[in-house]
């Protein structure tokens, strides 16, 4: 199994990166997780569009969707000399809701009034029931999901391939979310690391995102092979993010950018 990032920065794209956007392969299947600004680009950069086995998005912020839109483009109207087939959407409770909203923004001419998605892809939610307890199974791969603490609901995922290796994407989430029991044991955790420091003065309980620190900490208590920090401002340094969670995480700790590839096998 391998994870490509197609982009590792925060609500607005670092310079020459994208917002979240994931690709994650296992022998003839490839999933993207999360598709947010820039990721087109980057996607269409390293792999087939259209021989996406699915599309799963974490929770329903800009930074996490808004290149859905180019995607359907790219699927719809580029060239191909293949049989065009809907990808499947993998959404989070109230993303059909959400779709039918943002299609509805980009609807022009002949467009209007026709299923502004329906020709590209086969959208279907992810309930509050598969989410905590089911899976959800993409040719040789296996999702799991875990509700995580944000300002909208989010989830986590858990991804299997074969020999029993397995990643890890926290999506966004505070440190209040059980985040290293998901995680326990996972080849690779892709953990979101926003901050440097908590916002002073705001209730824990209300923290949406972590420090750097706090995802060495969390990789640490999950035992996990390695740690790939994501959702970074480059603005706060990348040598710093780095620092901060090697302080607590002996393991391997890299940071996600557009063009990286990890292997999660327990190989380097």
């Amino acid at each position: 199994m391998e994870l490509t990032i197609l982009g590792g920065s925060a609500a607005a794209p670092n310079g020459g990166d994208a917002s979240a956007g994931y690709l994650v392969t296992s022998g003839a299947t490839t999933i993207l997780i999360d598709c947010g600004s820039g990721v087109v680009s980057q996607l269409r950069a390293r792999a087939d569009a259209h021989a996406l086995g699915g599309v799963i998005i974490s929770h329903l912020h800009s930074d996490h969707t808004l290149d859905l839109v180019a995607l359907r483009y790219a699927l719809q109207y580029a060239p191909y000399s293949g049989e065009r087939r809907p990808v499947p959407l993998h959404l989070p409770p109230g993303g059909s809701a959400f779709l039918e909203r943002l299609g509805a923004v980009f609807q022009s001419g002949n467009e209007v009034g026709q299923d502004f998605w329906g020709e590209v892809f086969t959208p279907r939610e992810y309930g509050p029931e598969a989410a905590q307890d089911g899976a959800l199974t993409i040719g040789g791969l296996t999702v799991r999901f875990a509700p995580m603490a944000h300002y909208i609901p989010v989830w986590a995922l858990r991804i299997a391939g074969g020999a029993g290796h397995s990643l890890t994407y926290s999506a966004d989430t505070g440190p209040q979310a059980p985040l290293a029991a998901f995680a326990a044991g996972s080849d690779l955790l892709l953990c979101e690391a926003t901050l440097l420091q908590q916002p002073p003065g705001q209730d824990p309980a209300e923290y949406g995102h972590l420090t750097a620190a706090e995802a060495g900490r969390i990789a640490a208590e999950a035992g996990v092979g390695r740690l790939v920090l994501t959702h970074l401002w480059e603005e706060l340094g990348f040598d710093r993010y780095l620092a901060d969670a090697r302080a607590h995480f002996a393991g391997p700790v890299e940071r996600a950018r557009a063009g990286a590839v990890f292997r999660v096998d327990g190989g380097a």
